[in-house]
């Protein structure tokens, strides 16, 4: 680290000796853009998308379209940026007329609003903390990925034969009989040694654990241990303080743009005199101050809040520029109370620690999406620049970083265990299914089932009403019936024979082997398809777009990838 604390304490010395010396060899621009590198944060359909571009469109679309999300907007804002890329390739554009009315349509104020340039541009800053290029921007981009839906949407089309067809199936229904088989009641029978336990460890500790897929595993992925200080948006606006005479020239000068009352063309039409001369002209109504000067507040507030939390995080970051390997670098806490900032090591909500893996890490600050990628690129005790996030402007540094390792056998040998009793039980389930299911060829389902009772205890059986096929959804549907847990058993049953009986398998979450018969099935009646037959094929219609969009905006992510290029 010598080399690296030398680096720092001479950087902005160094950086204007090569300023000077690229701007003779090579000119200005060249000088400029190799200076200020743009770090690609991943590509779509093969452009690099730099960590600038990205952070700066999530920054906007958060502004404009999730002000008041609390959930991670970042993944939604990559597929519209996927969605504007194809867009542009496939010579999709935006007219200023359609950019007009959408903004029109956001803010009904009328023409007024863009004759009052100055008005219109201040507004944008105080609502959006946007300039009118940005917005302006975000809103054609959001209207470009809105077309390319549409059009794709509108192409899709359904004929009488699909309609009829999904219509039948939609109406059919049957009546079941069941009986369960929970691994969890058996698994206290199951016996296992200790050569077994070591044997299923040998087998799966080089996996990691993947629960949604079924994968058994131990290997512990890498972790970091990370330290931040941020200026919180929310936090510095309670330091501030905004007077009247503030709030009263902002009231004047955003008046004709915000504040005047809006009244609809019918409620114009009904008030208007018949006599009153067409050429008069109409005295602007406007909300008064004592109404709307909340608003102004929350207003001035936030913007004052984030240009004071840009200059403490730059005072930081020049701080640490110019302390940085000295021993008068105070480390990050009293970087915060020296700066006003907040200090946080973050906690994993996961297992209690504060180290995170890099699947948990996007969800530390809202917004910031490339977070995992900036601090897994990032050495140890190196702070980072600063970084913008919805919740205010960060500086990072990783304290200490785990490579992936497996856990040795003796201390996870009972979470092995248990799984390894897991995974017997469960086999033992479906030879026992299996086992049932040839005695109810050879006799009844009440007679099958009740053979079990020496190996798995009494179970009981049930039979439900009638009920339609899962993904249709109605009073009478599966989920009414049998219950949401109980998705495999709806499944399998639709394509049996009356009388016929298989094995259904949940092989995830609490997992079971189902016998299931088929005691009744009930078709659709044709002429009722000719009744409905309008509005069926508009909804089966409207759903196939759906389910297209639907497969077609995954391909869309296939072709794209986040937070995998490091060139």
């Amino acid at each position: 680290m010598p080399a690296t604390h030398w680096f720092r304490r001479n950087q902005k010395k160094l950086l204007f000796v090569l300023v000077i010396f690229l701007m003779v060899i090579w000119g200005i621009g060249p000088a400029i853009d190799y200076l200020v590198p743009k770090p690609s944060i991943g590509n779509i359909f093969g452009e690099k998308i730099s960590q600038e571009e990205f952070n700066d469109t999530v920054i906007r679309w958060t502004r404009v379209f999730f002000r008041d999300s609390k959930e991670q907007v970042s993944r939604e804002v990559w597929q519209q940026m996927a969605l504007v890329h194809l867009s542009e390739k496939m010579g999709v554009y935006v007219t200023n007329e359609e950019l007009a009315q959408e903004i029109q349509r956001l803010f009904p104020f009328g023409q007024q609003m863009f004759s009052n340039k100055e008005g219109y541009q201040r507004m944008l800053g105080s609502i959006f903390r946007m300039t009118e290029y940005q917005f302006e921007k975000t809103m054609r981009e959001f209207l470009l990925a809105q077309k390319l839906r549409f059009l794709l949407k509108d192409s899709i089309k359904i004929t009488r034969e699909e309609a009829f067809q999904r219509f039948s199936k939609e109406n059919e229904k049957v009546k079941i009989k069941y009986a369960a088989l929970p691994v969890k009641d058996i698994v206290g029978s199951v016996e296992i040694s200790e050569e077994e336990i070591k044997s299923f460890y040998d087998q799966h500790s080089g996996n990691f654990p993947n629960e949604e897929e079924g994968v058994w595993g131990y290997k512990e992925p890498e972790k970091v241990k990370l330290e931040y200080v941020i200026a919180r948006y929310d936090m510095i606006e309670k330091e501030i303080t905004v007077s009247q005479e503030e709030m009263l020239t902002f009231y004047e000068e955003n008046k004709d743009v915000m504040f005047q009352e809006v009244v609809s063309d019918i409620k114009q039409q009904e008030d208007k005199p018949e006599e009153k001369n067409k050429g008069e002209d109409t005295v602007p109504e406007y909300r008064s101050f004592d109404d709307v000067k909340g608003q102004i507040l929350v207003t001035l507030k936030r913007e004052k809040s984030e240009v004071l939390a840009n200059e403490r995080i730059a005072d930081a970051d020049n701080e640490i520029y110019d302390k940085f390997g000295q021993e008068g670098f105070v480390g990050f806490p009293k970087l915060a109370e020296k700066f006003g900032l907040s200090y946080v090591v973050p906690t994993s909500q996961k297992d209690g620690t504060n180290y995170f893996t890099r699947e948990d890490l996007d969800k530390v600050i809202l917004g910031l999406i490339q977070l995992p990628q900036l601090v897994f690129d990032r050495d140890v005790n190196d702070p980072s620049p600063p970084i913008g996030s919805p919740e205010g402007p960060i500086i990072f540094r990783v304290l200490e970083r785990i490579k992936p390792e497996i856990p040795p056998y003796e201390t996870i040998r009972d979470k092995v265990a248990e799984d390894l009793r897991q995974e017997k039980a469960f086999r033992n389930a479906q030879q026992l299914a299996e086992k049932c299911l040839e005695k109810i060829k050879k006799t009844t389902f009440e007679e099958g089932v009740k053979s079990l009772e020496d190996e798995a205890g009494k179970m009981e059986i049930i039979e439900t009403d009638y009920f339609k096929r899962p993904g249709i959804i109605g009073e009478d549907s599966y989920l009414s019936v049998v219950g949401q847990d109980k998705l495999e058993l709806a499944k399998e049953i639709f394509g049996l024979k009356i009388g016929e009986t298989t094995i259904a398998v949940k092989g995830k979450g609490d997992r079971a082997c189902y016998l299931v018969t088929l005691v009744d099935k009930k078709k659709s009646d044709p002429a009722e398809f000719e009744k409905e037959k309008e509005s069926a094929m508009e909804k089966y219609l409207i759903e196939k777009q759906f389910a297209f969009l639907s497969e077609w905006e995954p391909w869309i992510n296939e072709k794209t990838q986040l937070g995998k290029s490091k060139s």
